[in-house]
This record gives C-alpha cells, sequence and structure tokens, in this order.
C-alpha cells in the first residue's frame, strides 16, 4: 500500500515503508502532504558555491551536506544516498548508491530527511523520544547516543506506551502544547536490547552503517495529538557515571528554549525567516512547559530508580 502516516501527515511512497502505519481512508488517500519516490538519474551535478552546510562526525568527516538546487534542496549522505526536497517540503525524490540497501533508505527516509521536511514546513520537529503517562506525553529529548532510546523503551517495559524513538512534532494549541509522534519504531544498541528485554523481541539491521537494530513492539496503532506534559534534557552521562546519582532541576526558560533549538531538526539553517520561525516556537513552548534537566548514570540496574525519580515530578506542582 502506498499511503502511509508519519506524524500528521500522509505520506504517498512508491517505496514499501514497513515501519510507518499503512493509511486506508480513501478520502484522506487523495491529498498526500508528502510524496517520495525513487529516481535512476543523480542529480544535477553541484559546484561550490551550491552547498550550504556540511554535517560533520565526531572525527571531522561529512555525515550529511545541503545543497541548493534552483528553487529545490539536495540532502546528500555520502556513498549512500542523495535525496531531492522541492522548496514546499511537498516531493522527494532519491537515488542510491549501488550498495544502499532497503533498511538503509528507511532509515534515512524516516528519521533524516522527513524530520527535516517538516522542519522545512515550519514545524518544530524535535530529536525526542516519548512515553504515555495518565494519558499525557512527556519527551526525552539530548544529543545521539546519551540513552534517549533506552530511557523509553525502558518505561515502555514497565507499562507505559512508547510513543517515539526520534521525532516529536510539536505545536501550539492555543497555550496548549500539544506533541504529534513521527512514527512508532524503536532502535536499540544490541547490548540495549539483551539487558531491557527478558524475551527477546522481533529486530533488523537498522542500517547498513549502525550497530543499531530496529525493535519491533507490535504498538502501531495510529496516534493523535496528545497533550506535552513535561520535556527532560538528558545530561552528560560522563557527569552521572561519575557522582552516581540521580538529579531533576527545572531549567530557566531561556536555557529551556535554548535546549529545544539545538535539539531540534532543520534543514536550511541559512534562512534567517526559518531560523526566526524556530526560535519563536521554541520559546513558546518554553514559556508554556515545564522543562527539566536530567542527570543520571548510565546503568541498566539502576534505571528503576531514574523510573521514581521521573514520576515524583511529575507529581510536584508546577512553579
Amino acid at each position: 500500500m502506498p499511503f502511509y502516516s508519519y506524524a500528521d501527515n500522509i505520506l504517498f511512497s512508491t517505496f514499501t515503508m514497513s515501519g510507518l502505519l499503512p493509511v486506508i481512508n480513501e478520502k484522506v488517500r487523495q491529498f498526500p502532504d508528502i510524496s517520495f519516490q525513487l529516481i535512476n538519474s543523480l542529480p544535477p551535478k553541484q559546484t561550490d558555491s551550491d552547498w550550504i552546510y556540511h554535517w560533520l562526525t565526531p572525527s571531522g568527516d561529512i555525515s550529511l551536506s545541503l545543497a541548493n538546487i534552483d528553487n529545490d534542496f539536495l540532502l546528500r549522505f555520502p556513498s549512500l544516498a542523495d535525496f531531492v526536497i522541492d522548496g514546499e517540503g511537498s516531493y522527494i525524490s532519491a537515488w542510491l548508491a549501488p550498495d544502499t540497501d532497503e533498511e538503509t533508505l528507511q532509515h534515512l527516509l524516516l528519521d533524516q530527511v522527513l524530520p527535516r521536511v517538516l522542519a522545512l514546513q515550519g514545524r518544530l520537529v524535535l530529536h525526542s523520544s516519548a512515553v504515555s503517562v495518565d494519558g499525557r506525553i512527556i519527551a526525552f529529548i539530548g544529543d545521539t547516543g546519551q540513552g534517549k532510546s533506552t530511557l523509553a523503551a525502558s518505561f515502555h517495559i514497565i507499562g507505559f506506551q512508547l510513543l517515539t524513538d526520534d521525532g516529536l512534532v510539536l505545536k501550539d494549541e492555543g497555550g496548549n502544547i500539544k506533541a504529534i509522534p513521527a512514527y512508532s519504531g524503536l532502535r536499540l544498541l544490541p547490548e540495549s536490547v539483551a539487558a531491557l528485554f527478558k524475551e527477546l523481541p522481533q529486530r533488523k539491521v537498522m542500517a547498513s552503517y549502525s550497530y543499531k537494530e530496529r525493535v519491533s513492539l507490535g504498538n502501531n496503532d495510529e496516534i493523535n495529538p496528545v497533550e506535552l506534559k513535561a520535556l527532560f534534557v538528558l545530561g552528560d552521562p560522563n557527569l552521572g557515571n561519575e557522582t552516581k546519582s540521580i538529579r531533576v532541576s527545572r531549567l530557566s526558560q531561556r536555557d529551556a528554549c535554548m535546549e529545544l533549538v539545538r535539539n531540534s531538526f532543520q534543514l536550511d539553517i541559512s534562512n534567517h525567516a526559518q531560523v526566526k520561525t524556530l526560535f519563536a516556537a521554541a520559546s513558546s513552548v518554553a514559556e508554556q512547559l515545564p522543562v527539566f534537566s536530567l542527570t543520571y548514570p548510565r546503568d541498566f540496574s539502576r534505571l528503576p530508580d531514574v523510573h521514581d525519580a521521573i514520576l515524583q515530578q511529575l507529581k510536584k506542582p508546577v512553579q
């Protein structure tokens, strides 16, 4: 089936997206928000002046590049794939390198390209995992590798529904911050899967260049926008490991705003209007929502204590 749900968007795809929930409503399918197709030819050749930005790995290698081609954008994942996005964020085409497999394509599209397309449309999209607590959402943000997915998965295992692994769209509905999960997938390192689950779940390779696995939890129900109760910014793992303590503290509105901006997906960071829109959205969320810093030791045996600290914080009155 070529129609899928991604956040609150309908995606038409010529490629089968096994990680997304199919859309069966015929009326809704007539007007997809985003269309995706594979192409067989490389995008036009770029000059040095076409490149807008390069994302670098900690070792200094280029992991992702952004270029401007006429009114379109090119996202290049070196040696893996090129994605061309129209200026409105409505159409995406992809050329794959010969060795790029289906799992890698799906990962790049779901977890890298589509969140940036939503950002191009003016949405605030966070690098965030999220779970449901008492009918509302709590979300975890932080740098890659700090444990967002592991923490969310650990909450799911003790009975709190996992909503998303790394992609949360925020919207302000008259002073009420709603959150929309991108999709309900889960990506974990093998050692985390082994430590968290008594019975190993179904899983498969996430991408050819990563050790992470895509874990199936069977929770593919459609999720509507839900009130966001609180955000937790995961602190430096080294500090938690050194002190062996769990600390939860409320961030100032300014610091919360900066963390939201820093942990948001962005496409064209040279577009001043889009950057202004991003800061305005982040400031509005920070003004209305409690945002906490969370520092804890990255020790699987301490996760029950981390759960308790978070849940106890949620019971306290908002100051």
